[in-house]
């Protein structure tokens, strides 16, 4: 299926509840030149360490080829095409395509797509899965994450503004100060667990997170394992309010509508003095997301943003 960027992770995380394998998603800016093939651009941004993000990304998923998986095929083709009708109209999400089904060779899928991931920057944050190596800067942290287990793989615009920020946080020295024995920051809707992660190698001593989806949490727990990470962080399932109770540090990367639902308690689960970042927002909704903000306690301090997406920090007075 090929899809604008900003659907990418929308539509792998429901591709992949068909996929036990996972799903992947390929960057598709037109070659630089004639000679140059779809292959050799994504071959050049690998070796230089980056992705490409400007053009549309075909995402991919892999499933036995029986005759109960293909009963399911028009089924799943017109949820997703409901999705798409959706998506478009009330999430503000553009260009999802048709979904396309097409054979391949058995002893290839499994393992084909894996040489097309690429490896993700946003500041000194570097993003790879799991068979990507990838030697670090004396200034850069690496985040392993395991693509299509769950919403977060950084290559959204959303994922990438909550990244930044995290980034701006440790510039400012807000991990180098929680308590180094017990929880300072909590991930709200911690899907993959990308940014608990982030965090953690940034410099937070302990972090907890947060998921109401099952399937998530387990995604978030193996991602601590393979970052060996697993003694500093707990993953829950549920919402708000969290055991802990307030905290110096809370991120949320969540859609609008939600964040504005979960503004009293997202400003309760902030100590005083504390800080929110809130990622997720359409543009359209960032001044309504940040009323509800304000009028839960928490005062805007900073927004950024990427496309039509943005990023908005709070802080708790």
């Amino acid at each position: 299926m090929i899809c604008d960027i900003e659907a990418v992770e929308a539509v792998s995380e429901r591709l992949a509840r068909l996929a036990p394998a996972g799903t992947s998603a390929e960057a598709l800016d037109q070659p630089r030149n004639a000679q140059e093939s779809e292959q050799g651009v994504l071959a050049a941004a690998h070796a230089a360490g980056t992705t490409i993000t400007t053009g549309p990304v075909r995402v991919r998923a892999w499933v036995d080829n029986t005759p109960e998986v293909r009963a399911t095929v028009a089924t799943v083709r017109d949820e997703m095409a409901r999705f798409a009708a959706l998506a478009t109209g009330g999430l503000g999400l553009r260009g999802i395509g048709e979904l396309t089904v097409t054979e391949v060779p058995h002893a290839d899928w499994r393992t084909a797509w894996r040489s097309e991931f690429p490896v993700l920057k946003v500041g000194r944050i570097v993003v790879r899965p799991p068979w990507l190596t990838y030697a670090p800067a004396a200034n850069e942290v690496v985040v392993v994450v395991e693509p299509g287990q769950a919403f977060g793989t950084g290559l959204h615009p959303t994922t990438r503004l909550a990244l930044a920020g995290l980034d701006r946080w440790a510039a400012a020295g807000y991990f180098a100060a929680l308590p180094p024995e017990s929880a300072g920051l909590l991930d709200v809707g911690t899907g993959s667990g990308i940014l608990l992660i982030a965090a953690l190698q940034l410099g937070a001593a302990r972090a907890c997170g947060l998921d109401i989806d099952e399937h998530a949490v387990r995604a978030a727990t193996e991602n601590l394992e393979r970052n060996a990470l697993t003694a500093r962080a707990e993953i829950r399932l549920g919402s708000l309010p969290h055991p802990a109770g307030a905290l110096p540090l809370v991120v949320a990367n969540l859609i609008a509508d939600v964040q504005i639902a979960l503004a009293p308690l997202l400003s309760a689960a902030v100590a005083p003095g504390g800080r929110l970042l809130a990622s997720g927002i359409f543009g359209a909704r960032a001044d309504a997301t940040i009323g509800a903000m304000v009028a839960a306690g928490l005062t805007m301090v900073a927004r950024w943003n990427d496309g039509d997406w943005c990023a908005i920090e709070f802080v708790r007075q």
